[in-house]
């Protein structure tokens, strides 16, 4: 796929990260495929500018192993580790933001300290796609523009400004600061949903802020392979059980809802349905006493089934053996294990989120959000003995579909931007 102008990604926070999970995963994932279609470079931020990152093989490996693993990379993490953000959580949010401030500046100037300076020119397009908002990215994307490039911020969702009840107070604020700032320096704003797109434009009207040139493209998924010999015998075992088995996806958090899901099967089991419950996310420290409840539930192990550290094998096993994929959330920018579950043929149950909508297709049964009621009754109704047959699994949309999507979407976008300058100069 030709591209005009050289191609920049931010990996700041990516890069800092173990693991391969979330944002950091669409980061990792986006790199490696535009790399191979655009010629696509790694940048870092720097106060002064963003900067070359020099290394970028180790950054873009399979294993998601991070390739900042000097002192100032391993203190980054545990200061984002759960046991300080508890710590954090009882400090008043005025002194927390000064504090947060002052630890980013220093810390991600001295991860990019050894970087080469990037000169941009014109033509060159920057892709903010990363979790800037842990450090102050305006600094460096107003230096990128100024210079020339034409700067594109990828944007997930606005859940800390719609749903502060799912965030610390800080990261509302923080969140915020770093939108209205950012939209003040990108050319153009990149959503990974409609829904997300249209939700952005309303809050921009709702705060009196210019209006943005904005589009919408498709997150990929493309889990590898099962592979039995790649899963754990206990979670073979489980799946193997000859009683219907419910899968739900995602971190432990707020807004996943897992308390709700948890209480319906335990009501179920108290009626006696047959349906059993895997969950399969990373724990967050806003969720530790569910995730304590979990571990010390009694029908851990029989009816109930928790994994905290699940590979992609695992869920790719778990997508396959499933009766459905439950997803009770409460609030999304995207469903990607919607979409994943469904590239594989598993039905998926799931509330009645405009994200959730927009992917949606005959294999997937909506509720109304929260309503243990219809959530119950879908369960029931998809635990009924069936003769094997799953629902036609969605197309598969992989990474590299979204890549090019992405590189349509700047391009079109650079045209439309440039269209406007010229119409504004005209005018004026």
């Amino acid at each position: 796929m030709s591209f005009a102008g050289r191609l920049f990604m931010d990996v700041s926070f990516t890069r800092t990260q173990n693991g391969n999970v979330g944002i950091t995963r669409t980061v990792r994932r986006l790199l490696n495929e535009l790399e191979a279609i655009a010629d696509c470079r790694p940048v870092v931020f720097h106060r002064s500018g963003f900067r070359l990152l020099a290394r970028p093989e180790g950054f873009r490996c399979a294993s998601g192993a991070s390739t900042v693993d000097n002192v100032a990379g391993r203190l980054f993490r545990w200061l984002n580790s759960a046991p300080v953000r508890k710590i954090a959580s009882s400090i008043p949010t005025a002194v927390l933001h000064k504090a947060w401030k002052l630890n980013n500046d220093l810390m991600f100037d001295s991860l990019s300290k050894d970087e080469a300076p990037l000169i941009f020119r014109g033509g060159d397009h920057l892709v903010l796609a990363d979790q800037s908002w842990n450090y102050r990215g305006w600094l460096a994307a107003r230096q990128a523009r100024v210079q020339g490039a034409n700067v594109a911020l990828v944007l997930y969702d606005l859940i800390p400004i719609r749903h502060p009840e799912f965030c610390p107070p800080l990261f509302t604020d923080v969140f915020r600061l770093w939108l209205i700032r950012m939209l003040a320096c990108c050319d153009r704003v990149i959503c990974i949903s409609e829904a997300t797109e249209a939700d952005l434009l309303k809050w921009c009207r709702e705060e009196g802020l210019p209006m943005p040139c904005t589009g919408h493209f498709r997150l990929g998924s493309d889990l590898p392979t099962e592979n039995a010999g790649e899963v754990r015998e206990s979670i073979a075992r489980f799946m193997r059980s000859s009683v219907p088995v419910f899968a739900a996806v995602g971190t432990i958090e707020p807004r996943k809802n897992y308390p709700m899901l948890l209480r319906v099967f335990e009501s179920l089991w108290h009626d006696g349905v047959a349906a059993n419950l895997v969950i399969a996310g990373r724990p967050t420290v806003e969720e530790r006493e569910f995730v304590e409840r979990l571990r010390h539930h009694p029908e851990q192990g029989r009816r109930l089934l928790t994994l905290f550290d699940a590979t992609d094998q695992e869920l790719a096993h778990l997508y396959t053996h499933a009766r459905a994929l439950v997803l009770p959330s409460l609030a999304e920018g995207f469903g990607l294990p919607l979409v994943e579950a469904r590239s594989r043929g598993c039905a998926v149950i799931a509330s009645d989120l405009q994200a959730f909508k927009e992917l949606a297709d005959g294999g997937v049964s909506l509720y109304t959000r929260n309503s243990v009621e219809q959530l119950a009754a879908l369960v029931v109704e998809h635990a009924r003995p069936t003769d094997g047959m799953r629902p036609a699994p969605m197309p598969l949309f992989t990474w590299n579909d979204s890549a090019k999507e992405l590189v349509q979407l700047i391009t079109k976008l650079s045209e439309v931007v440039y269209f406007q300058r010229v119409t504004d100069e005209q005018a004026a």
